[in-house]
């Protein structure tokens, strides 16, 4: 299956010169390469969310329709995935007592967050929606029919703007990380002899994610 992938470019820290098009990028690595990257990851997510927040917030107030619950659950399910459910080799985490170090109320937003994402979102200890069987009998007491009824609660305003509080606090957070993770990455490679950067690899290898697709068809 042929992927097809869209990139962007964003400068972090400069040594104050101009840019000019006879500069070549250069791969870095190591555990402050690494950091900037993470954090990268991280701001798109967050950045995913707030969009959509933004753009589409109108919806998780009105009816609960088939795109505001979609949506919802995108919002909540990359928020917290950039705390939570790291596996082995992804990107460190944000944790949530530093992000929210400054407010009391928002580490216990959080914590709200976090539960109705654990709880009612990936698990099913449901009570936002949900289903009952019953019977439709006649003044007798003669059954006619058995059926079902699915109940869903609209998504609370209050949720709603306890989410975009979190979701700007954590974008001021990692804004602030970013630079300061940019301008360290760049003082460890202002240190390099020149030798040494210019030995740096010219091409940006990444590790492009394989999919279950792929691990069915390596099977076969």
């Amino acid at each position: 299956m042929k992927r097809v992938w869209s990139v962007s470019w964003d400068s972090v820290a400069s040594d104050g010169t101009d840019w000019h098009n006879a500069l070549q990028s250069a791969q870095l690595a190591g555990h402050k390469a690494k950091k900037l990257a993470d954090l990268s990851l991280h701001q798109y997510d967050m950045s995913f969310c707030e969009r959509l927040l933004k753009e589409h917030g109108s919806r998780f107030l009105g009816e609960y329709d088939d795109l505001s619950r979609g949506l919802w659950i995108a919002v909540l399910t990359k928020f917290v995935c950039c705390f939570r459910d790291s596996g082995k080799g992804a990107r460190s985490l944000l944790k949530e007592k530093k992000v929210y170090a400054s407010n009391s109320k928002a580490l216990q937003d959080f914590e709200w967050i976090l539960a109705l994402r654990n709880k009612h979102i990936v698990h099913d200890e449901n009570s936002y929606y949900g289903a009952a069987a019953f019977a439709w009998l006649e003044q007798d007491g003669d059954v006619r029919q058995v059926a079902s009824m699915t109940y869903v609660t609209q998504i609370d305003p209050t949720l709603a703007a306890m989410m975009s509080n979190l979701v700007g606090r954590a974008q001021d957070y990692i804004r602030i990380a970013i630079a300061d993770a940019g301008k360290a990455l760049l003082a460890e490679v202002q240190a390099m002899t020149p030798e040494a950067r210019t030995a740096l690899p010219k091409s940006i290898h990444v590790a492009l994610p394989t999919d279950h697709y792929d691990d069915i068809r390596k099977k076969r």
